[in-house]
């Protein structure tokens, strides 16, 4: 090091560090370690400018078919119209537990459709759902004139018919035999007694566990236990299946000949 004398002290500051490297110099040190590394080129400067992100969009919830929204919203185990001594007494009442009743169908009163008629008819006109999203389309639409023709047939004017089908709306590929099962076989006996026709014909063989009938019998003439009286059941093919086979027709005229001789 310089010593501290009067004649350092003269020194300006940049002569006193001139001098203070040559006294390193000639001591053979040259250059200047350090055990960190020291950066010699200035830091660039870092943007500040802050870029607005546009908010996420929340994640869409996955879009259910009509089928799966009506396997959600209705249990495959519950009993269907509840236990039988809470059914309705009468007629009238059971037409409005028909409408509001959630355990027979999924869908709201706006999608259910009453039967049609009154008590004591000649005739109970079973079909497995409602058609063409009225049930007086049933004697207004082109399945509605096939029946017309049925009845007319027989001789039994549309006052004197009861329509009603076996479940309050429509339903994506329905398991009769489940359904039975889970007691839509009770509700619609129920609703028989209450009706209190003198036969009653249901088209659609695939009904027949609706009334404890096998399927191997479903052809022959069966009766129907409703409210302790035995009433004479026909099943029959469903109305398209006759309506666009004539030798199906002529099947059907023979058997109710039979059925009503």
């Amino acid at each position: 090091m310089i010593a501290d004398t009067p004649e350092t002290r003269d020194l300006s500051p940049a002569d006193a560090l001139e001098a203070t490297l040559d006294w390193w110099r000639d001591a053979g040190v040259e250059d200047d370690y350090r055990d960190e590394a020291t950066s010699w080129l200035a830091e660039p400067e870092q943007e500040q400018a802050v870029t607005s992100t546009k908010p996420k969009k929340p994640p869409e919830e996955p879009q259910q078919t009509a089928l799966e929204r009506a396997f959600e919203r209705t249990d495959n185990t519950a009993l269907i119209g509840g236990l039988p001594q809470a059914y309705p007494a009468d007629l009238e009442k059971f037409r409005e537990w028909w409408m509001a009743e959630p355990s027979l169908s999924h869908a709201g009163p706006d999608r259910r459709l009453p039967p049609r008629g009154v008590a004591g008819a000649k005739l109970m006109v079973l079909v497995p759902e409602p058609l063409e999203n009225d049930m007086a389309s049933l004697l207004s639409g082109p399945a509605g004139k096939f029946v017309e023709a049925i009845l007319r047939a027989m001789s039994i004017e549309p006052h004197e018919a009861y329509l009603a089908s076996a479940m309050p709306a429509p339903a994506a590929l329905p398991d009769w035999s489940d359904l039975a099962a889970r007691g839509l076989g009770n509700v619609t006996r129920h609703h028989i007694a209450l009706a209190a026709p003198h036969r009653v014909i249901a088209f659609g063989r695939s009904l027949a566990p609706l009334f404890g009938v096998s399927h191997e019998n479903a052809r022959e003439p069966a009766t129907v236990d409703a409210g302790g009286k035995t009433l004479p059941l026909m099943l029959a093919p469903e109305l398209a299946e006759l309506a666009r086979s004539a030798p199906r027709r002529r099947n059907f005229w023979n058997r109710w000949l039979d059925w009503t001789a």
